[in-house]
């Protein structure tokens, strides 16, 4: 896929903690701006072939496509056998890396391709690749807000915590 989009935010409590809360794939309502329903579509309540569908502005199925045990994973973002609109391929990945016993790095990466070819290409520099990177950071740092208060995260609560400056740590997951 074509292009590559992270933010990451640095979250008060254990890379155990946040696991707990990040591995429960039926809470992204929660911590997702613009989402206010989150449905398992699958018996699968975790792991790779997990599935939800979560419901806002926009509707779309999320399946996991890979698990990292403690650490992470990797969704698929589609509709039904198709890709989101307006992506032809779209995968999103969250990670948590420990920094001690009560902190933790959340990263969230979104990879995607877009089709169009030349034309997707200069819709992405010009309009959708700036309105990815607002959404990957709104979402990690909506984690954070949600993961330390355990409330769920809102509009009021997003601008704030756009206050916080990004992270500059490495970032590749792997």
């Amino acid at each position: 896929m074509g292009h590559i989009v992270t933010s990451n935010v640095i979250c008060a409590m254990s890379a155990a903690q946040a696991w707990e809360k990040l591995r429960d794939l039926s809470l992204a309502h929660n911590y997702v701006p613009n989402i206010d329903k989150t449905q398992i579509t699958t018996e699968k309540k975790e792991g790779v072939g997990a599935s939800r569908r979560v419901s806002g502005k926009q509707s779309l199925d999320e399946t996991v496509t890979e698990w990292k045990e403690g650490k992470g994973f990797t969704i698929r973002l589609h509709n039904g056998d198709k890709p989101v609109t307006p992506f032809k391929e779209a995968t999103f990945t969250y990670r948590i890396d420990a920094i001690d016993d009560t902190q933790c790095k959340l990263t969230t990466t979104m990879i995607y391709e877009l089709p169009w070819g030349f034309f997707g290409n200069l819709l992405n520099t010009l309009l959708i690749g700036r309105i990815v990177r607002g959404n990957i950071r709104d979402v990690v740092l909506s984690m954070k807000g949600y993961y330390e208060t355990n409330k769920p995260i809102t509009k009021s609560d997003l601008a704030e915590l756009r206050k916080i400056p990004e992270e500059k740590l490495p970032q590749p997951y792997g």
